[in-house]
């Protein structure tokens, strides 16, 4: 078992639990988002196919989604040649793949984690020139497997494998592709370099690129053509036969980094690339070679912790490679058919090839059918444990902003008090210093920090000169969301760097400087390498692969570039996005799976999942329309008020169908808009296109701000200038018939129908241009903090959707929801800034309206559990293996939440000043007191937490951990500071 999470991850390796020599690997799993591309057929070139357990109706919407249904796993089996959908309940997982830097729990609601910081792997073997086309060559009457085979003594068969990384003269560089001559041997024992290496037809179809030993057939031209070794063209013979040899002959680089100082290099000067594809010339000069990550160092530097070798080591072999052995002549002797296993297999014969029963060719190649691996992992208090790797998971949690391990170096999220302030571009962090060990239950890191550091960002990026120095030898605990980890600051285990000095009178490398044991200095490419180990003296062990000898320096954090690592694999297979292509484009003919794309759906209670607005009555209409309908769009404007005085009482004609004139004010008796209203209950919109069902106000909206008697009127135009700092202030005004009698219906809705908790303000002189107050939802991590979005409706309104930005006041300290960026954007179907699902409406010019987007923002997005707003995630909602993490995200987003309240009462938010006066700190009997409520809230939150520390479980809202708990004090004691200065 795997844990007490998903059963199976991507790339496990598993067999049927009937037929142990029906063996797979996993593509597609329930928990694994990533792999939940849409329509998965078209992956393969063969049809995938269903198992018997499986439902036709679940396997016909995983053919739709790419979403296996839970406790659903797609596999590729490599010992036949088809791909299947089938239970998990019929596999049994063999293996795991997990590599060095990888994070990992034992089970996902396990709050520790741990980096692996090496690996050890045996194999099954097969010959593969036994095995093609996903099938024996012959009837097995003996068992031709070598069984625990340590994967250290193997090699790929190819020299060049795409991703690997290459060093050219001053450069490090990624293959994106390699060209292969090859040669085949013919039924005749003829052999060839045939003309089109891509016109060879493999018999196994799941072969990607061609090795030795694989059957394959092709046109007779393409032998006819080809450079003959042993014999002739014989057009009697059939075109098909055995590869013999590979050889590549060019490769593809895509080049990443230069060596520091190289200036004088060839390719150094001016920073001039080497060219894209390298020839034979090139692959054969002594300025090549290949970073073998494998390789060991001539010197190792001690790596001990609490009395467990952490001495680097690696394997990176899978099922499915072809392989030889690095030392054919000792691998045959040791492997001699005398040995048996603990089990009672026997480990296996290796029957040599000899090369004159080949032509001279090596044909010793062995596919991987199994692998069993083991992998030493550090865990988040420091203590270290050699496990099975079935027996952990992936952290799903990896990407967690707010996550730290023993060794990074991070950075305070506060700046030095002393900054310069002619640097306001500049980050400069108060403290600096290395984590020491984590308590992931409380989200508490103790860390030491540097004495006097200067380190400087420009975003994430670290400004040169800088410098971390020395340590305290004090530490401290702090709260997870305190700290923070760059990118450019912090490494990890597998990072490719690039090694360098800030000096600038001193560019080049100086070995010397190093702190290492070794003897031996490197002759040659001691400028880059391999992140092998984090110290927690700051300094950072990095092993120089491609040096002669291999050696392992220890270098300070801020003396290394990240150059390459594995998480931007993705980056190298973006397609670029067709040009003219719409995200929102909602075109019926598509062939689009717009429902692959898990847009975020969160169906909060009360709401059965029906799309908002839709209406089986009469659509919007752009076209013009008769006379009557015009006046009757002039009948009712909400009023006009003025915000540029203190006269907020001053009376403006306001046409109503009963013909009465109201005294306009910022403060209006809630229940005149709708005297049908309810604080729980939506009215019905009296617009032309009426709800159908009516839209349904999100429980738990905040009650308090609507009362009997006196509140903020909801909608208002406002005869002053839009605040200056209003994100479309800047955009043309413009009118027209069509979009002037549209604003009008919008205005109509949004008078009368405007949930609790919304309050909306445009402008007489932009009424292109809309503020949005909304006030967080009750039972939320929202509740009573003020959101503020600024709309605008493009000349192209209807037809295109409104513009949306949103106000975060998380200073960089992260999102408050997945759906609302720091930089302003937002997320949402209907802005046509995600795609749009099945069961979600993307904008249409004929039935959605700003109603619908505000409702949607507060009941889709303001949610009690956000962390399954990101996309995909829904599917997860109530899962057992997600409850951690979302509880995480949600007690962050309440205590940033919280700043948004102490926000909007030390800046004026200009058009609300009043009405968030009178929210928060309004005195009457009407003000609802939410800056009572909340700290009153909080401080509830905070009581429990402490009296239930080590009961039960968190849901991030009202119990949290000691991490968030130290937060959240602070807001509170921000509030009450706000509150005490009341008059």
């Amino acid at each position: 078992m795997a844990g007490d999470g998903v059963r199976f991850c991507v790339e496990d390796t598993v067999s049927l639990k009937d037929d142990k020599f029906m063996v797979g690997v996993v593509d597609r799993s329930f928990g694994d988002v990533d792999s939940h591309e849409p329509r998965p057929q078209r992956d393969y070139s063969e049809d995938i196919e269903r198992h018997p357990d499986i439902p036709k109706d679940h396997f016909s919407k995983f053919m739709k989604t790419g979403i296996p249904p839970r406790g659903a796993v797609l596999v590729s089996w490599q010992t036949a040649f088809k791909t299947e959908l089938l239970p998990e309940s019929r596999l049994e997982l063999l293996d795991r793949a997990l590599y060095v830097g990888d994070v990992v729990k034992r089970h996902a609601q396990d709050p520790m984690s741990g980096t692996v910081i090496g690996t050890k792997a045996v194999c099954t073997l097969f010959p593969a020139t036994m095995f093609q086309g996903g099938q024996l060559t012959t009837v097995m009457t003996e068992d031709f497997s070598l069984r625990a085979v340590p994967a250290s003594e193997l090699i790929n068969v190819h020299d060049y494998q795409e991703g690997a990384l290459v060093i050219y003269d001053d450069w490090v560089g990624r293959i994106e592709d390699v060209y292969d001559e090859v040669a085949v041997k013919l039924s005749n024992n003829s052999v060839v370099v045939v003309e089109a290496p891509e016109d060879l037809e493999p018999d196994d179809q799941l072969v990607d690129r061609l090795s030795v030993g694989d059957t394959v057939k092709t046109k007779k031209g393409n032998l006819r053509r080809g450079r003959w070794r042993y014999g002739a063209f014989d057009p009697h013979v059939r075109p098909e036969g055995t590869v013999v040899e590979t050889r590549a002959v060019m490769i593809n680089v895509q080049w990443l980094a230069r060596k520091f100082g190289s200036a004088g290099s060839p390719y150094g000067a001016n920073g001039v690339e080497p060219p894209t594809q390298l020839y034979t010339d090139e692959l054969e000069s002594a300025n090549f070679s290949v970073y073998d990550a494998s390789r060991g160092a001539s010197s190792t530097l001690p790596m001990m912790a609490n009395g467990v070798d952490r001495s680097y080591h690696v394997a990176e072999v899978a099922v499915g490679d072809r392989v030889r052995f690095k030392d054919l002549a000792g691998a045959a002797a040791k492997y001699d058919g005398t040995h048996s296993l603990s089990n009672g297999y026997p480990q296996g014969k290796l029957r040599r090839i000899s090369r004159t029963e080949t032509l001279g060719y090596d044909l010793n190649v062995y596919l991987v059918m199994q692998t069993q691996s083991q992998v030493t992992v550090m865990w988040q208090d420091l203590t270290m444990t050699e496990d099975r790797s079935p027996s952990l998971i992936p952290d799903p949690n990896v990407e967690d902003d707010d996550e730290v391990w023993p060794g990074e170096i991070v950075c305070t999220k506060e700046q030095r008090k002393d900054k310069s302030s002619d640097e306001t571009w500049t980050f400069e962090p108060a403290k600096v210093g290395v984590v020491q060990s984590v308590k992931p239950r409380d989200r508490i890191a103790t860390v030491r920090w540097f004495e006097g550091p200067s380190i400087r960002f420009l975003a994430d990026d670290l400004i040169p000169p800088s410098h971390t120095g020395n340590l305290r030898d004090e530490t401290e605990d702090v709260s997870l969301y305190d700290i923070r980890s760059t990118p450019s600051l912090t490494r990890r285990r597998g990072d490719f760097v690039l090694i360098h000095s800030f000096s600038a009178t001193q560019p080049e490398v100086d070995m010397d400087a190093f702190d290492s044991e070794s003897p031996v200095r490197p002759a040659m490419n001691e400028w880059f390498g391999e992140v092998i180990d984090l110290g927690l003296d700051g300094k950072v062990t990095v092993r120089l692969g491609a040096a002669r000898p291999v050696v392992d320096v220890q270098v300070p954090a801020e003396r290394i570039t990240l150059v390459y690592s594995s998480d931007m694999d993705n980056q190298f297979d973006i397609m670029p996005t067709l040009e003219g292509e719409s995200i929102g484009s909602d075109e019926e003919d598509s062939d689009f799976d717009s429902a692959s794309f898990n847009e975020m759906w969160v169906e909060y209670e009360g709401f059965d999942g029906e799309p908002i607005g839709h209406s089986n009555e009469e659509d919007w209409s752009t076209e013009e329309e008769d006379e009557d309908a015009d006046e009757d769009e002039d009948e009712e404007m909400p009023d006009i008020i003025p915000r540029n005085g203190d006269d907020t009482s001053k009376t403006t004609p306001q046409s109503q169908s009963d013909g009465e004139q109201k005294k306009s004010s910022v403060f209006v008796n809630s229940r005149s808009v709708d005297d049908s209203s309810s604080s729980q209950d939506m009215p019905r919109s009296t617009s032309p296109m009426a709800m159908d069902p009516p839209i349904p106000i999100p429980q738990g909206a905040p009650a308090e701000v609507e009362s009997e008697t006196l509140t903020p009127t909801p909608f208002l135009i406002l005869d002053a200038a839009p605040p200056l700092n209003h994100h479309y202030l800047s955009t043309n005004p413009t009118s027209s018939t069509t979009l002037t009698r549209r604003i009008a219906k919008e205005h109509k809705i949004l008078r009368s129908s405007l949930p609790s908790g919304i309050f909306v303000r445009t402008w007489e002189s932009r009424l292109d241009l809309l503020r949005i107050l909304i006030i967080g939802p009750s039972d939320t991590p929202y509740e009573y903090a003020p959101f503020i979005i600024d709309f605008h409706l493009p000349p192209t309104y209807p037809n295109t959707a409104p513009s949306a930005y949103f106000h975060s006041w998380t200073h960089g300290n992260g999102p408050v929801n997945p759906n609302l960026y720091e930089d302003g954007k937002i997320c949402l179907s209907l802005l046509g800034t995600w795609h749009a699902d099945e069961r979600n409406e993307s904008w249409s010019p004929a039935k959605s309206t700003l109603l619908q987007v505000l409702v949607s923002l507060m009941g889709l997005v303001l949610v009690k559990e956000p962390y399954y707003n990101e996309a995909g995630y829904d599917v997860h909602r109530s899962a057992p293996e997600t409850k951690l993490a979302s509880a995480l995200y949600t007690e962050r987003a309440y205590f940033r939440a919280r700043a948004f309240i102490v926000h909007v009462l030390e800046n004026e938010v200009v058009p609300f000043t009043q009405e968030l006066d009178f929210l928060y700190r309004g005195t009457g009997e009407a003000a609802p007191r939410l800056l009572d409520k909340a700290i009153a809230a909080a401080r509830d939150v905070l009581e429990r937490s402490k009296r239930e520390s080590d009961e039960g479980e968190r849901d991030g809202l009202r119990k949290i951990s000691l991490g968030a708990v130290v937060m959240l004090k602070r807001q509170v004691e921000r509030l009450e500071a706000l509150r005490a200065a009341l008059p």
